[in-house]
């Protein structure tokens, strides 16, 4: 028996057994918001494995714990953005989208300059900009703008990704809507 034939026989005994006794039959909404978790949780774990093979081919050099950084980050729906050196976005995770109403297609060959805008703190920029320059991690929290036009703060970490060879090859940012 396939799954669907399953869920749909499951919920006629429930609304016939509801409606024999007079009441209303929720498990379709039950089932619903199981299905939405299990895509959720799927799309994670798809995201990880992403990220996965994104650190083989660029051969980053990356801790163990580093690499559980990561991947937590993606587990509790932070949202990573890659970019090259350029600092032009190569990758986001879907977390992007709820974050700042772009998808990630709309995103990647731009850099993060689309979402700053007017309350952008130049000296914030500044500041990320030196240290990135440097070869140095940075935190800060900055105004940025979504697709609506909505201004959001947004708290990142920047950190330089090198590879095996100790070369720098990419920036990933570890961000959050505060």
């Amino acid at each position: 028996m396939v799954f669907s034939q399953a869920y749909t026989e499951m919920l006629q005994q429930a609304s016939r057994r509801c409606n024999a006794e007079g009441k209303r039959s929720y498990p379709s909404s039950c089932m619903e918001i199981y299905l939405l978790q299990q895509a959720q949780q799927k799309a994670k774990r798809k995201e990880e494995t992403v990220f996965g093979q994104l650190t083989d081919i660029f051969d980053w050099k990356l801790t163990r714990r580093q690499r559980k950084t990561y991947i937590k980050a993606l587990s509790l729906g932070f949202t990573l953005v890659l970019t090259d050196l350029s600092k032009t976005i190569l990758w986001a995770s879907h977390s992007f989208l709820s974050m700042t109403g772009y998808t990630t297609a709309e995103a990647v060959g731009q850099t993060a300059r689309f979402l700053q805008g007017e309350q952008t703190s130049a000296v914030d920029i500044k500041r990320i900009r030196d240290n990135l320059r440097q070869m140095m991690p940075v935190k800060a929290d900055l105004v940025n703008y979504r697709k609506s036009g909505e201004a959001y703060t947004c708290r990142i970490q920047i950190e330089p990704m090198h590879n095996s060879q100790g070369e720098l090859t990419h920036f990933l940012a570890i961000e959050s809507a505060v």
